[in-house]
């Protein structure tokens, strides 16, 4: 009798240790898993941020390095294509956010750039003040030479640490004054069209917006063809 009773105890007590330890090893399990982040698994994703969506003549554009190569000759002067570029570039800076890169070029004969060190500037609350005062103080000037206007953009562009890049054209297409080159005007648009791709090593969208078309047809071919062999889109503006 006493032989039984010692043994029932001893059964009892195993039993109790076994549970005991089941117990203790099932709240290891839990502990671990507790312990783990909830993106253990699998690679950590970086978004990128959303792209600055801005109106330019009408257009959407999205990206956030604004780069704008706009002609300033007498022609777009006088008949108020200028002031209005002018316009439309202003009303795009003050939309940018802080994390927005821009540059802006003005040509005729020259190149007018701001900054004038051809690198990109952040839109912070004074820098885009101080570019707004600039763009006012710019006038007409004298002959159209399209091709150094655009590749001051591009290097703007070039130079910018933007994921996505917009380069954009405004003026008329054309390629005249002193502006080198041969073959006319039209030997001119053909080699910009060339030294463009290039420069354009690093694939930046260049748009095109096209004013006082009428009657223009080897300059809208230029512009249409700038466009597309840069991945833009080309707007003709009546």
């Amino acid at each position: 009798m006493k032989m039984s009773l010692k043994l029932l105890f001893c059964c009892a007590t195993l039993g109790f240790c076994v549970d005991t330890m089941a117990q203790n090893v099932g709240s290891v399990g839990i502990k671990e898993n507790l312990d783990l982040p909830v993106d253990a698994v699998g690679e950590n994703i970086t978004e990128e941020d959303a792209p600055e969506v801005v109106i330019f003549y009408g257009q959407q554009l999205e990206g956030d390095g604004f780069f704008y190569a706009v002609d300033r000759s007498g022609s777009m002067s006088d008949r108020g294509e200028l002031a209005r570029a002018k316009q439309e570039i202003s009303r795009n800076i003050q939309e940018f956010s802080d994390r927005t890169e821009f540059g802006i070029v003005f040509f005729d004969s020259g190149v007018l750039r701001y900054p004038s060190t051809g690198r990109p500037i952040e839109a912070t609350a004074g820098m885009k003040s101080a570019a707004l005062s600039w763009i006012a103080a710019v006038g007409g000037g004298s002959g159209s030479c399209c091709q150094q206007g655009l590749l001051a953009s591009l290097q703007f562009a070039n130079f910018s640490s933007s994921q996505r890049k917009v380069v954009c054209y405004v003026g008329d297409g054309g390629g005249t004054g002193p502006c080198g080159g041969t073959g006319g005007e039209s030997g001119y648009l053909n080699q910009t069209l060339q030294r463009i791709a290039q420069q354009n090593y690093q694939r930046v969208t260049i748009n095109t917006i096209g004013v006082m078309m009428s009657g223009r047809g080897m300059q809208e071919t230029f512009l249409r063809n700038l466009a597309r062999a840069n991945g833009g889109t080309y707007k003709r503006i009546n």
